[in-house]
């Protein structure tokens, strides 16, 4: 056998070994058990990283909560309400996913928001930025779960996000999310289940909690504050068209609530997933099980159009409609005017919870 056949066969010796690793069921579920608890001590390592700083550079033994910050709404530690205690930034936090898309900051401020200690993440990692497969949506969704383990009592996540016009909202408005589909079908719940950190079947309810909302009221005008549905409607880059907007599956909630809205974005339902995973009572020495308070806001960055439907005639004269003509510097700049509500509105929650603390949950 010459030396050239003798490579190849080697070589098909290898692809052959590879996929026999990939059918074997066996060697599967081995591996899954390796990777949960490689996971596990991932959040056991960020948590430390994180909780040693604290303590050794301000004497904060616990947080209060948690702020995710979505495109365009970074900026919120630079308001003269927020007192910056520590700035880590993400690159040395080990095992934490480090945000990619523009106007997503790479930064965790340690701040004191009217009393109440807080960890601003300023940006997040998405779908898109990984290679789509449940153990990467668990990793980049892990500072959820790190943030429970850092001791926080509620957590508001952000993020920008198309609306369906509905004739009432307008750019720059606040959306609370208190449903969401994931068109995209791939969660980081799939695969074995962790039982320190949740139960196998969570149940799909409390996405948006009642005192949080109930504060945020105060803060933000009624009709700049919309209730929807949040779906994730891409796990590409991609900005929602006309397929990904069809009504069919809201217009019983719609014929209820006519004043309901449906925003398309790209994060926040993975995240709810997350916040929905949890052990009740709690039974994880670390922390990371606890049910918490929690709330996802939406900035409306960009008001999408009714689809209209396409026809041969407009293919024939290049006239193929486009419902949502949006750019990433139109959302940039759309997050920029929702700052203007939506900053001070979760700046006046945080506060409110120091002089009205949040009730435990029962």
């Amino acid at each position: 056998m010459s030396a050239s056949e003798k490579l190849q066969k080697a070589h098909r010796q290898r692809i052959h070994g590879i996929a026999e690793a990939h059918m074997s069921i066996k060697l599967q579920m081995e591996l899954a058990l390796e990777e949960k608890e490689i996971y596990y001590q991932h959040l056991i390592g960020s948590q430390d990283y994180i909780s040693d700083r604290l303590q050794r550079r301000s004497g904060i033994e616990k947080l209060d909560g948690w702020i995710v910050c979505g495109s365009g709404l970074a900026s919120l530690p630079n308001s003269k309400d927020i007192k910056i205690l520590d700035t880590i930034f993400t690159q040395e936090i080990p095992n934490w996913p480090v945000p990619q898309a523009e106007g997503h900051g790479k930064e965790l401020f340690i701040a004191d928001i009217g009393g109440q200690i807080v960890g601003i993440q300023t940006g997040r990692q998405h779908i898109y930025d990984t290679d789509n497969s449940p153990r990467q949506l668990k990793m980049i969704t892990a500072p959820l779960i790190v943030a429970k383990g850092l001791g926080v009592d509620w957590l508001t996540t952000t993020n920008a996000a198309g609306v369906l016009d509905n004739g009432k909202i307008k750019e720059g408005d606040v959306v609370v999310d208190v449903d969401y589909v994931n068109q995209h079908g791939v969660n980081p719940l799939m695969g074995l289940n962790d039982e320190r950190l949740g139960i196998r079947f969570p149940g799909k309810r409390n996405v948006a909690d009642p005192y949080m909302y109930k504060g945020l009221e105060k803060f933000i005008p009624e009709d700049r504050l919309h209730l929807g549905i949040y779906s994730l409607s891409s796990q590409s880059p991609m900005y929602e068209g006309g397929g990904d907007v069809i009504r069919g599956m809201y217009d019983e909630f719609l014929r209820q609530n006519p004043e309901l809205v449906q925003a398309y974005g790209m994060s926040f339902a993975i995240e709810a997933m997350i916040m929905q995973h949890f052990n009740n009572p709690p039974v994880d020495v670390n922390g990371f099980d606890r049910q918490i308070r929690w709330i996802g806001l939406t900035a409306t960055t960009n008001i999408i159009g009714k689809p209209v439907a396409p026809t041969k005639d407009m293919l024939r004269t290049a006239a193929m409609p486009d419902a949502n003509p949006a750019t990433h510097k139109e959302v940039l700049d759309g997050g920029t005017k929702a700052e203007q509500l939506l900053i001070p509105g979760v700046i006046g929650l945080c506060k409110s919870f120091t002089q009205n603390p949040l009730p435990p949950i029962t």
